[in-house]
């Protein structure tokens, strides 16, 4: 059933790729502007000009809903739905907000709710940000460090598809509440404060206590391998320039994030983290068309000071939006520590519309296991691939994505809405 679904996606993609690109060539010359100048459409032009739907003004906000499916050997088949909704608090500043959320269920009874937020308010002098999760879910581990390879597999949007030998199944039930507020202090500088709770419960281990890697960390640092809170507060800076928070065409995003977690507050463990994030965007063709695009995106986690659960150790795909690691299984990767690195190049394929787009990426990662002496860039791993864009909605830039990711023998496939980063 995979492979058919496989063949079924790349195929799909191929035709849209080329029916959207012959569009382009033979397009009637009463739809492009004069002289062929370039102008950015949408797919609701695409339709409007073909009579299939009637124009309408652009809207202010847009909503786009994602059916999810997909399978996997442990939970089963997966099915559900997902949306993101870009939107401006007040019309009359430019800051670009967004909320994205999804709920699967699976035929073995596994259940992901989640919803991520970044709204601007009060006159964009505040920003919140947010995660929340509940999960009833299954995770292939593979330890601490980026040292052991990987058997061979193929994922859809970070969740493996195929049993990999090397792995161990941890299932888990999560609750996670993270809501960051950042004051504007001047110019694009924000500062502010958040609180952090996650909890997990219910840890099945199916491994071999004697081999478990979630079992014997937990074990050696004082933590009951069945369940454990980290819960805390955290001191929040923020710096953004991005013309649009949902698909930049220039600018600069860097974030700080010092969380404490504190029995105090019902943590098991006292303990610190530290999260830094940059991001840059540079257009290649000139800062009226913006159609030739070069991002680069930088990740880092670090346990700053104390003992941190397994499953709250920095991880591939942990982050936020968990997009970190295009080609690997969400938590491939682990440590006490991790850095990641991702520089994708944005392009049109749609010669005069911009409705299809493409890019090429590439990553990088590298995490720690200090027990085994292993410290970051030991050892990297890294992935690479492209994909494919359509744009959706031209005023707030939001754009579908099917991207294939290529790593360490290992295929990801990805399908989803706004940009990686």
């Amino acid at each position: 059933m995979n492979k058919s679904f496989f063949l079924l996606a790349f195929g799909l993609t191929v035709h849209i790729a080329v029916f959207c690109q012959g569009d382009t060539l033979i397009i009637k010359a009463d739809t492009l502007p004069a002289k062929k100048e370039f102008v950015q459409q949408d797919i609701k032009d695409w339709l409007a000009d073909r009579k299939i739907i009637k124009r309408k003004p652009p809207p202010k906000n847009f909503l786009l809903i994602i059916p999810i499916i997909a399978s996997n050997p442990t939970a089963g088949f997966i099915f559900g739905g997902g949306f993101t909704y870009a939107f401006k608090v007040n019309q009359a500043y430019p800051r670009v907000s967004s909320i994205t959320a999804n709920a699967t269920y699976s035929t073995r009874g596994l259940l992901n709710l989640n919803m991520k937020s970044n709204a601007f308010v009060w006159k964009d002098r505040l920003v919140l940000n947010g995660d929340w999760r509940f999960l009833i879910n299954h995770e292939t581990t593979y330890g601490l460090g980026t040292t052991k390879y990987t058997s061979g597999y193929i994922d859809i949007n970070g969740y493996q598809t195929s049993t990999d030998s090397l792995g161990q199944a941890l299932q888990y039930n999560q609750v996670r509440i993270h809501e960051t507020g950042s004051i504007k202090i001047f110019g694009n500088f924000f500062a502010g404060l958040g609180i952090h709770y996650d909890q997990f419960y219910n840890i099945i281990d199916k491994n071999d206590t004697a081999i478990s890697y979630h079992y014997l960390y937990s074990v050696k640092h004082g933590f009951n391998p069945s369940e454990y809170v980290g819960s805390g507060l955290s001191l929040n800076l923020l710096f953004d320039s991005r013309d649009n928070q949902v698909n930049a065409y220039k600018g600069y995003y860097a974030n700080i994030n010092y969380r404490v977690n504190l029995k105090a507050l019902s943590s098991t463990e006292n303990s610190a983290t530290l999260l830094t994030e940059f991001r840059a965007f540079y257009p290649l063709d000139g800062q009226e068309k913006h159609r030739h695009i070069l991002g680069f995106w930088y990740y880092g986690s670090f346990v700053a000071s104390g003992n941190v659960p397994y499953l709250l150790l920095p991880a591939l795909g942990y982050d936020q939006r968990q997009r970190t690691g295009r080609g690997y299984t969400f938590g491939r990767f682990r440590g006490e520590d991790m850095m990641y690195g991702e520089t994708e190049y944005r392009f049109p394929i749609s010669r005069y519309t911009g409705i299809l787009g493409g890019v090429l990426f590439a990553n990088c990662t590298t995490t720690s296991d200090k027990t085994h002496d292993v410290m970051l860039f030991d050892y990297l791993r890294a992935g690479y691939g492209g994909g494919l864009r359509i744009m959706m909605d031209k005023t707030s830039r939001t754009r579908l994505e099917i991207d294939a990711g290529i790593a360490d023998r290992s295929v990801g496939f990805y399908l989803g809405a706004q940009e990686t980063f």
